[in-house]
């Protein structure tokens, strides 16, 4: 059969090709059943009880972060952050750091004022701008580009990492994740950077690879077989006596 397959970057033309799919009856390989579902913990057992209380005093769990960023020239970043997804504690600023550098991980670690520590989960859409090629592309067009107002900020390599906000509220979770994102990059930032050229270097390797060994569709081997039927638990005579 003739097949189309989404190919694995998106600039990529799509795997075409056509491939054979083979039906295969064979013999009961003799997969092991999945256990059980474990029986339900009674709500108001004291057990139970006492080791929720001391699992939510021991365990913080993890903050979820939603952030997003749209950066332009490598240089600028808007960024909208909602803290839990909140969107009325949203705050909206303009920042000196290529945040394309925070796109390698998804996890980061705060120490708070009491010496614990918080776990927070980046979630981040992210887009990428490059304002002389969308000036270009517009004005092919006839249209001129409504460039955005970009506050004044400090040099990155001179000053460290700097943001301005322009909405929102200055106090508050979405205002503490701002600071905190700023204080990762001004201690990790080098490393942060250097991985972020890693990983576009070995885009552009395997980008490159593929366009000279474009891909071709696997063939598919779909396998059947009849299962043994699974003898019913014998009742326990004596207990059935006994009842």
């Amino acid at each position: 059969m003739d097949v189309t397959e989404a190919a694995e970057m998106p600039d990529l033309p799509p795997i075409k090709g056509r491939i054979y799919v083979t039906v295969q009856i064979v013999e009961d390989p003799g997969l092991p059943d999945p256990p059980p579902p474990l029986p339900a913990l009674p709500p108001d057992d004291p057990a139970v009880i006492a080791r929720l209380k001391e699992f939510r005093e021991n365990y913080r769990g993890t903050e979820l972060v939603f952030v997003s960023a749209s950066v332009h020239d490598h240089s600028r970043t808007l960024l909208r952050i909602y803290p839990n997804g909140n969107v009325d504690g949203e705050i909206t600023a303009w920042s000196n750091v290529d945040f394309n550098h925070f796109c390698g991980f998804s996890t980061f670690r705060v120490k708070e004022s009491d010496g614990t520590f918080q776990n927070y989960g980046l979630l981040m859409g992210i887009g990428s701008i490059d304002t002389g090629r969308m000036r270009e592309r517009l004005a092919q067009h006839g249209k001129d580009y409504d460039e955005p107002e970009i506050p004044d900020l400090p040099d990155l390599k001179v000053n460290g990492p700097a943001f301005v906000v322009v909405g929102g509220e200055r106090k508050g979770e979405a205002m503490d994740t701002l600071s905190q994102v700023h204080d990762l990059y001004r201690k990790e930032g080098v490393r942060m950077e250097l991985a972020f050229h890693a990983r576009e270097k070995a885009r552009e390797e395997r980008h490159a690879y593929l366009l000279a060994n474009p891909p071709v569709p696997k063939d598919v081997k779909i396998q059947f077989w009849k299962r043994a039927k699974v003898a019913a638990p014998q009742q326990n005579q004596e207990g059935t006596k006994g009842q």
